[in-house]
Order: C-alpha cells, then sequence, then structure tokens
C-alpha cells in the first residue's frame, strides 16, 4: 500500500475545510493509502493549530480527534536519519520522517519544498518523492497508483 508523509501545512487546511486537501482526509479515513508520522510531526501539528490566529477558525475537537486518529491509525515512526540539507531546517522532520518510516512520497503544500531539485535528487536516493496534493489524489485513483509497494 501507498505510504505518505504529509506535510503538516496540508493537516491545516484540511482542518480548515479546504477544498484541495479534504479529499487528501477522507481518502485517508477511507484507507486508500498510510500515513508515516513522527512525534514531532504529532507535536509541530498541536502546535500549529493552536496557534490564534488559526485556532478562532479551527473546531478545536475536529484537530483533537485527527491527532488522535493519526497515533492511532497513522505509522508512528521514530527519528534517526540526519535527512538531506533543504532550505528551510523546519522541513527537517518531515523528510526523516519520510525516510525512516518507507514512505513513497512526502506531500506538501510548500511551494519551497517542492521547487528545491537537489533536495528532490537526495530524496529520490532515499526513494522519496516530494508531491503535491494533485500528484497524490492522481496516485490514488489510478489503478497502478494503489498497487504501489
Amino acid at each position: 500500500m501507498l505510504r505518505v508523509v504529509i506535510d503538516t501545512n496540508l493537516w491545516v487546511r484540511a482542518l480548515l475545510g479546504g477544498r484541495v486537501t479534504l479529499p487528501v482526509l477522507q481518502a485517508w479515513q477511507q484507507g486508500k493509502f498510510e500515513i508515516a508520522i513522527s512525534e514531532e510531526l504529532l507535536s509541530e501539528l498541536d502546535e500549529v493549530w493552536q496557534r490564534p490566529r488559526l485556532r478562532e477558525r479551527i473546531i478545536d475537537r475536529d484537530a483533537r480527534e485527527l491527532l488522535q486518529q493519526l497515533r492511532q491509525r497513522g505509522v508512528l515512526v521514530e527519528l534517526v536519519t540526519i535527512p538531506p540539507q533543504c532550505r528551510d531546517p523546519r522541513d527537517n522532520p518531515v523528510l526523516a520522517t519520510a525516510i525512516d518510516g518507507h514512505a513513497q512520497a512526502i506531500v506538501s503544500g510548500d511551494a519551497d519544498l517542492r521547487a528545491d531539485d537537489d533536495l528532490r535528487r537526495a530524496m529520490a536516493e532515499h526513494r522519496v518523492q516530494i508531491w503535491g496534493v494533485e500528484m497524490l489524489l492522481q496516485r490514488i485513483t489510478s489503478p497502478q497508483g494503489q498497487s504501489m509497494h
């Protein structure tokens, strides 16, 4: 089954009811792919959604339920790898979670992460691709995409 790391920015957008990201959350809840997650990413999500400007727009119950689902259904990864260098060191836990969790891809709305060709090449050496939401949705809806190991 396809295993991916979902960047925190996409979880936050889904909690905000984003039209583009909500299908990702729904597809995961329907078991169409697996999520690799780490304590570092869970902590980041828990911190980010509670920022004042987001907290007033996110339903508390929804955020807590998502965190609980990620803990229960996600593949919890212990980070041991020092990931390749990227432009933003705050992305290191995302990269390490993908490598240590044997994910096929990182799905992110971060254009900077997706546009970094050196990083894409370095992550490809770890068999990890960097996708946008559209690519994930395309992979899980295509017949060959669901059988990826």
